[in-house]
């Protein structure tokens, strides 16, 4: 009994926690949402209204119930085209076609409906909404077709930075909201990209000369969005968050195939040789292919990618290195002040630098430049 008189006080809170829970709420993702208000010719809301949304694409169709206050919402939608149904009693059939659902986006769909004459349907085509009238977020974003008429080096697609008007920097390197520029949330279909370490993009990671490291291929790309204005779903980095949306399969067969070659021979020279010096390989290679379509129509569907890579770096880069000279000149100084050498330090530089590469290198600042080329390939596969 006296169990159970501790548990009254916690009765309330827990019943209140529970309420609030179970509020909906128009939460935003990393897809897309549709959202209105349906009126009658007066202006007056229509409760109880069925609206239907098809993926113009897939087929695949979702269904709801206006509210009391006319109020309907699709969310977490995947990024097409749909065309949206509204069937009340008493009021025509009303189709909305050509609505366009973008990465972190709401669109807004007001429809007013006109009093039953006779059976029929009225069609109504969409017109694009330029601000986002729902929510705070700003997002800036490409879908597939600019994606693949951008120019990018070495197909990154994190230079796509310097499309948004909160950027500022070159490439991707640069600022976002004014914030360092490894305060950027990077994600792949709403799941984590981030390197735990240096707090970057884990996938395209920068590598050398503009090649990045791991390509994710830009035809598995369907939606490029940078949403710079924080919300609930997005709040790890106060730069924004950018997101990337891989492509599906849908009712039609689909697909590319493409070759891309960079090389010396279209590049400037370097500016770290001498004038007349004969230009290193500087070479990337990227091909490769995508394919999508239906397994069983209106219902399940497939997306293939296989993207290779092949690169050589040749261009030299002067570097300081730790030579025996340099070496000589730190003992030195230690033994001036009766310091005694750390063995620690003395095993690193025995382990980790190669003895012939350093041994005749002098004691000053740029002392090293890399003479042979170096040779890389990378395999991408994705699957959806």
């Amino acid at each position: 009994m006296k169990s159970n008189r501790r548990l009254l006080p916690v009765l309330p809170a827990m019943l209140a926690l529970l309420f609030l829970m179970s509020i909906p709420t128009l939460a935003q993702t990393f897809r897309g949402s549709i959202n209105g208000t349906i009126t009658d010719p007066s202006g007056a809301v229509v409760a109880g209204a069925k609206v239907t949304a098809i993926d113009v694409a897939t087929a695949v169709s979702r269904e709801t119930v206006s509210s009391g206050a006319g109020e309907f919402s699709f969310s977490d939608l995947p990024l097409d085209t749909y065309t949206v149904k509204f069937q009340a009693l008493g009021f025509q059939s009303t189709e909305v076609t050509g609505v366009q659902v973008l990465a972190g986006k709401i669109y807004t769909l007001p429809v007013k409906l006109t009093v039953a004459q006779q059976a029929s349907t009225v069609e109504v085509s969409a017109e694009a909404v330029s601000l986002d009238t729902t929510t705070v977020t700003q997002t800036t974003t490409l879908d597939s077709k600019a994606l693949q008429d951008v120019p990018l080096n070495g197909r990154d697609f994190t230079q796509l930075l310097g499309t948004s008007a909160s950027f500022a920097g070159y490439n991707n390197s640069g600022s976002v909201n004014g914030t360092r520029g490894n305060q950027i949330n990077y994600t792949i279909d709403g799941t984590d990209n981030n390197d735990l370490y240096l707090n970057v993009d884990a996938v395209n990671q920068g590598g050398i000369s503009g090649i990045a490291g791991v390509i994710y291929p830009i035809d598995a790309l369907d939606e490029y969005s940078l949403q710079t204005t924080g919300n609930s779903e997005a709040g790890r980095s106060p730069g924004g968050n950018l997101n990337i949306t891989t492509k599906s399969g849908t009712n039609h067969f689909h697909g590319s195939a493409y070759y891309f070659n960079r090389n010396e021979a279209l590049a400037v020279a370097s500016p770290f040789v001498a004038p007349g010096t004969q230009e290193q390989p500087l070479r990337n290679q990227n091909w490769g292919g995508s394919l999508g379509g239906p397994i069983w129509r209106d219902h399940t569907f497939f997306f293939l990618t296989y993207e290779e890579q092949k690169f050589v770096i040749g261009e030299p880069n002067t570097v300081t290195e730790p030579s025996p000279a340099y070496q000589a000149l730190a003992l030195a100084e230690l033994s001036k002040y009766n310091v005694q050498p750390s063995q620690v330090s003395q095993n690193i530089l025995a382990t980790l630098w190669d003895p012939s590469e350093i041994a005749n290198l002098p004691a000053q600042p740029g002392n090293y430049s890399a003479p042979h080329p170096k040779a890389v390939t990378a395999i991408t596969s994705l699957r959806r």
